[in-house]
């Protein structure tokens, strides 16, 4: 039987095993802001959707979490992680790679396009799932805040260069080809992990025989009777719900509304990567600085009231993108370091044997939420307009901080 071997000490930048979980997330995450660009930019501009269509399309790629994330989190307490996150990679670039086999017949429908957002949000809540459980795997405890900001890191340069380069290349190549990058990203995720040589602890079982009903049960008890997993879960799956209201109307509302151009659009999202880079680099500081009540209600309340930028954006074009550019270049920093922090502290007190169920549950609520809230939206935006869905968003993203007061005052990280 192989001996479980333990983790190396010294920083992450000597630890090779993270290092290529590092590395086979970096370009993946490049390539995803290919396919989150394309996708509604293929339903608006090809096939001509609504703001309905894409409530829909969005609501799609919720519902895998709603079904399917509990039973999935405790299948992943049962098997080695490593191998379900290349499984993923694996299915997503093979669905992928139809889009632009599609195109090339010119046989996209927005029925294809639904089925691949769907089969894409499965296996990326299958390899989300599994990597917050592998990732204390390759780590030590105390350096999951480092891993964790380094790796939020890996998605502030994605989504500086992701965008601006998805935009470019969407408007050269268009959409379906520009997606045929993140196929191969994934393929390139998949090999990087099958590299890593480092064995997984082993699996605790307990002393009952595998029982998905029981054990799905048991780690929604363990979440939502724990006195930080609690608040925070519960935080962030009203955020989540929030954020889903801008998912299927922020690419409509800026180009259609707005009148931005694609290519333009991207760079204004590119924006955000900066700001998501600059959290990045101080989410780590500001946890060991502040205790984590204060600094995640703070970040948060502030997040939610710069969002509020966005539907105020009206007038001239260069206002209009100004507005949108302030939102980004400060929205999605203290958005990093707020869920930077608060994926840390949730590890740090989840026992491995409980990590893919926690995981599990957090789905659970954020995809039921996610599905009604991008229904409600794209159906709202249809009635009362979208800049109006937006402004509740907003100001929703500020009020879920509320939940955070349930945390134990005396909570240290």
């Amino acid at each position: 039987m192989t001996r479980w071997m333990p983790r190396p000490r010294g920083g992450l930048w000597q630890n090779p095993d993270f290092m290529k979980l590092w590395a086979a997330q970096s370009l993946s995450a490049v390539g995803t802001r290919f396919t989150r660009e394309g996708l509604p930019m293929i339903a608006a501009l090809t096939l001509d959707a609504s703001a309905t269509d894409l409530g829909l399309l969005v609501a799609l790629s919720a519902v895998p979490g709603v079904i399917l994330s509990p039973f999935l989190g405790s299948w992943i307490d049962r098997t080695r992680r490593r191998r379900v996150l290349i499984m993923a990679d694996l299915v997503r670039a093979t669905v992928l790679v139809s889009l632009p086999i599609m195109a090339w017949f010119s046989a996209i429908t927005i029925g294809q396009i639904m089925i691949v957002a769907t089969l894409v949000a499965l296996f990326s809540m299958v390899f989300s799932t599994a990597d917050n459980a592998y990732l204390p795997t390759v780590v030590e405890r105390d350096q999951l805040l480092e891993g964790n900001a380094k790796l939020a890191t890996t998605d502030a340069v994605a989504e500086t260069a992701g965008p601006a380069l998805a935009g470019v290349c969407i408007q050269i190549l268009t959409a379906p080809f520009a997606i045929l990058f993140d196929a191969l990203s994934y393929l390139w995720s998949a090999i990087l992990l099958g590299s890593i040589r480092r064995v997984e602890p082993p699996l605790v079982t307990g002393e009952h025989a595998p029982n998905l009903w029981r054990e799905t049960k048991e780690g929604l008890a363990f979440v939502f009777t724990h006195p930080v997993l609690r608040p925070t879960t519960l935080c962030i799956a009203s955020m989540t719900f929030c954020l889903y209201f801008f998912a299927p109307l922020y690419v409509l509302y800026a180009v259609r509304d707005l009148g931005i151009k694609p290519g333009m659009l991207g760079f204004i999202v590119a924006l955000g990567g900066i700001s998501a880079l600059i959290g990045a680099r101080f989410a780590e500081r500001a946890g060991t600085l502040f205790a984590p009540r204060r600094l995640l209600m703070g970040m948060l309340i502030t997040y939610g009231l710069v969002s509020c930028l966005i539907p105020l954006a009206q007038g001239p074009l260069w206002l209009k993108a100004a507005l949108l550019c302030v939102s980004q270049l400060f929205g999605d920093g203290l958005y990093v370091v707020f869920y930077t922090n608060a994926v840390a502290l949730r590890q740090k007190v989840t026992p491995d044997a409980m990590r893919g169920r926690e995981g599990g549950t957090l789905h659970l609520l954020t995809g039921g939420l996610g599905f009604i809230a991008a229904l409600i939206a794209g159906a709202g935006a249809d009635i009362v307009g979208i800049r109006s869905v937006l402004w509740v968003a907003a100001l929703g993203l500020t009020l879920s901080s509320l939940w955070l007061l349930l945390l134990p005052k005396n909570l240290e990280d």
